[in-house]
């Protein structure tokens, strides 16, 4: 059923897609479960469905659709739907062109809002299932979708608080309606601390530096700011008590063997902010008479300590700064001026995601590489075990390797030019055929004869690379040429090699 709904979401036409979606939506919330497959399946056809989503109203109204669908849903199904959607734009996110990047990270966005929402307006029960399924859908492969993970990390303190705060936390543009953003529903320090260990555990396997980066300054350090407290009263904060919890958490991780030097640095570095927040935080609670561990402050009361305390301006610099702005208003400053700020906060605000999106995909595209690389070592590897061969540098397969990888390089000349002594040394010594007569390639149990090219070389190792060598003071194996006719073709340059026929270790 989901494999027939995925592929009439991503068609083409608009009213294919959009009655699809309304099926959708009732086969899924008349279900008591679904299974993970189902739910990927029906997210990979949501995914290219929204890929045709063109403009940017239709791409908000359809993301918003999109998130809001979990608060039709039983609970179960809802964990499933949030969990392959992290995962599916998880394993897309590197195929998504630099046109299309704004589009998925609204939609990112308007899905993370609503997963927290929903959890949010049933009391935070389901903290600890959303933090396992951010776990396995986000962070479940350490070498996927790096950009979609930075893109997580410095978006989800923004939406939590937005949740917390009951505004959609939308950027709008000129002309765009507020969207709904639900109820106010404030979240514990203990929920808060569940979701946020999902990030301390990622730490752990994640050896991206800018990840670690982007979670200290998106995440972690905002949590472990103990202004926080009484500058954003309602918006989630860590209780010192959490904030020590979470340290045991990171020094524990760190602690354990095999983890990678990068992440244990990470982690370490961790458990020095969040302590050093915890103790900061019960120092200016106690100056100003409050209890450190109280989930939230009346802003009344906050304003009154802030007083107290000298914090809040007093009368006469109020007043003035009062009177400074009417005389502004009265000398002239026209609309002019606002809007130029304006467009100035705007064209900040749109380089800084630049920059953001740019560092991104080159983070991707780096990791897309290495995982390449680390694939066909892993078939290289294979294949040398396959043939019996477990020492690298002596391995049949590697010398043909090698000389592949050559040939490959430098293009094969003919066999005038080589007689006739007008090619480069390069060119000699990457020159084969497929003549069926021997190569040697020496080895601790002795020459390997193959059947492979034309003239008879030995491989020497000379700093860490293979290189081919000529001369007829090599030694031929037993099934090669006769060694004083193949000295001949070589031509007289040949016969100078000064170097000898070295073994292979």
């Amino acid at each position: 059923m989901s494999s027939s709904f995925a592929k009439k979401l991503a068609d083409s036409d608009k009213k294919t897609r959009d009655k699809t979606f309304v099926a959708v939506a009732k086969w899924l919330g008349a279900r008591e479960t679904i299974t993970a497959l189902e739910a990927k399946k029906l997210w990979r056809g949501l995914f290219y469905s929204y890929w045709h989503a063109d403009g940017r109203a239709t791409q908000l109204d359809v993301a918003n659709k999109m998130g809001a669908l979990v608060h039709d849903l039983n609970r179960d199904v809802a964990m499933a739907y949030i969990e392959a959607f992290m995962w599916t734009m998880r394993t897309e996110w590197g195929g998504i062109d630099k046109h299309r990047m704004d589009k998925y990270c609204l939609l990112s966005r308007r899905v993370t809002h609503h997963a927290l929402r929903f959890v949010g307006e049933r009391g935070w029960d389901a903290s600890e299932a959303l933090a396992g399924a951010m776990a396995s859908g986000i962070f479940g492969d350490s070498n996927r979708g790096i950009g979609f993970k930075l893109h997580i990390a410095g978006s989800f303190l923004t939406e939590l608080e937005a949740v917390c705060a009951g505004v959609s936390g939308l950027e709008l543009e000129e002309g765009e309606e507020e969207v709904d953003g639900g109820v106010a529903v404030p979240i514990a320090s203990e929920d808060l601390s569940r979701l946020v260990e999902t990030f301390v555990q990622a730490l752990q396997r994640e050896e991206s530096a800018v990840l670690h980066k982007r979670m200290r300054e998106e995440l972690f350090a905002p949590l472990a700011d103990a202004s926080r407290m009484w500058d954003k009263p309602g918006a989630p904060r860590l209780t010192p008590n959490s904030m020590k919890k979470l340290c045991e958490v990171a020094i524990t991780l760190g602690a354990e063997n095999g983890v990678d030097d990068a992440c244990r640095e990470a982690l370490y570095e961790l458990h020095a902010l969040l302590k050093k927040g915890a103790s900061k935080t019960v120092k200016e609670a106690t100056a100003r008479g409050e209890d450190p561990e109280a989930e939230e402050i009346a802003p009344a009361k906050k304003k009154k300590k802030a007083a107290k305390n000298g914090v809040e301006m007093n009368g006469k610099k109020e007043k003035k700064k009062k009177k400074e702005k009417s005389q502004k208003n009265d000398g002239g400053a026209d609309e002019d001026d606002d809007d130029a700020k304006e467009a100035a906060t705007k064209e900040k605000k749109r380089r800084k995601r630049e920059k953001r999106l740019a560092e991104e995909e080159a983070m991707e595209k780096r990791s897309t590489k290495k995982q390449k690389k680390a694939k066909k070592r892993d078939v290289e590897r294979e294949a040398d075990v396959a043939n019996g061969s477990s020492e690298p540098n002596g391995s049949k397969l590697l010398a043909m390797r090698a000389l592949d990888r050559a040939n490959t390089a430098s293009p094969t000349p003919s066999l005038e030019s080589y007689d006739s002594g007008s090619m480069s040394p390069r060119s000699k010594r990457l020159m084969w055929n497929d003549d069926a007569v021997t190569y040697s390639f020496p080895d601790v149990r002795g020459p390997i004869n193959t059947n492979r090219g034309k003239r008879n070389l030995r491989l020497t190792p000379t700093k860490t690379i293979f290189r081919p060598i000529h001369g007829k003071t090599h030694k031929a194996p037993l099934s090669a040429p006769n060694p004083s006719k193949t000295s001949s073709k070589l031509g007289p340059s040949a016969s100078k090699s000064k170097r000898p026929a070295e073994s292979f270790f």
